[in-house]
């Protein structure tokens, strides 16, 4: 057959095959486990003080430049609507000093809820007034009316006091008619002015309510108007806010719903750094680490910090993915050649400085 001579022919070829992999095995395992143990000897490890060691491995990480007392300044509550425009924002960078204005939104909507407020209270006003002649004069008309029954009753009586024998039985009997009938009358007389005395108090009470809610509405649309216009408490340059999910900077013209910050005011005392930790680094950092810091903009000049404290709690950035983050604050000492202002942007290692 033709497939014994292919055979016969190779098998020396396979033979050396099989001769070149038992040779080389040994080899490839021994490289294998020399890399293994290479690898296990450049672990990071934990003294026992907790600040981490490692190696030739340093954690990086981005922070900014913060200050320990700041201002926020986020979208007010004002009035009916849940969304404002910022029509306009002191310069970023700008030093603002107490009282001066920082943030102003668009009052266009507000302002006109407060003419239409101011209307509402004059309409009331006027209906007070108003109302207020028209029952005063129902009122006086009531107790005329009292008082001119009063005067029936008082002649009918007279005319009732007459003895049967100086007059006729019909005049006699008439005389006591026309005296029951002026005491009904005065009765009635007496409840109409009651009623009328009721009526302008009621209506006395509802009309006051009804001022006192236009002007409240009113007060509240005014106190509106000024939250729309936020000011500096304290002193120190402006830093624009992001938005949380573009991870763009806030601008004039941008709508942004109630409750977002947009700026902040750092004061220009007490500073430090803020960094975030990815959560699967943040076991290789402790309180009292020590850190090297470098200023984006100044990165030749190297200076030194420590850890003071981890946040408890992960965190989203939206902006950064689905990961969750851990907030790291780092104190430090800065030479006085390095001109450090809030908003700077600082690259943590915590390497040794070189």
């Amino acid at each position: 057959m033709v497939s014994m001579p292919l055979n016969t022919h190779l098998s020396p070829f396979i033979l050396k095959l099989v001769l070149i992999a038992s040779f080389t095995l040994p080899v490839n395992l021994a490289v294998a486990g020399e890399a293994s143990l290479t690898n296990t000897s450049a672990t990071p490890s934990v003294s026992s003080s907790g600040v981490v060691d490692i190696g030739l491995q340093a954690l990086l990480l981005t922070g900014q430049i913060s200050s320990v007392q700041s201002q926020s300044f986020m979208v007010p509550k004002a009035g009916d609507a849940w969304r404002y425009q910022i029509q306009w924002m002191l310069p970023e960078g700008a030093v603002a000093e107490p009282g001066q204005t920082v943030v102003i939104f668009d009052k266009s909507q507000i302002a006109n809820q407060i003419e239409q407020l101011e209307a509402s209270l004059l309409r009331v006003t006027a209906q007070e007034q108003s109302l207020g002649i028209d029952l005063t004069s129902s009122v006086l008309q009531a107790k005329f009316d009292v008082k001119m029954q009063g005067s029936e009753l008082e002649k009918s009586r007279l005319d009732a006091d007459v003895p049967a024998d100086y007059i006729s039985a019909k005049d006699y009997a008439e005389n006591q008619f026309n005296l029951m009938q002026a005491g009904s009358e005065l009765s009635k007389a007496k409840q109409a002015l009651k009623e009328v005395l009721d009526r302008q108090a009621a209506s006395k009470a509802q009309l006051a309510i009804d001022r006192h809610r236009a002007q409240l509405e009113l007060t509240q649309a005014l106190h509106g108007l000024e939250q729309l216009e936020l000011k500096a408490k304290i002193k120190g340059p402006v830093l624009y806010a992001s938005d949380p999910w573009s991870n763009k900077k806030f601008a004039v013209g941008d709508t942004v719903q109630i409750g977002r910050q947009i700026a902040t005011l750092p004061a220009m005392g007490e500073l430090e750094v803020v960094a975030w930790v990815n959560e699967v680094d943040v076991d290789k950092i402790a309180v009292g680490t020590q850190v090297t810091l470098r200023l984006d903009s100044q990165s030749a000049k190297p200076f030194t910090g420590s850890i003071k404290g981890i946040g408890r709690q992960a965190l989203k950035q939206p902006a950064w993915g689905q990961s969750n983050w851990f907030k790291v604050e780092v104190s430090f000492e800065a030479d006085e050649d390095i001109k450090i202002i809030p908003g700077m942007s600082v690259l943590v290692s915590t390497g040794a400085v070189s």
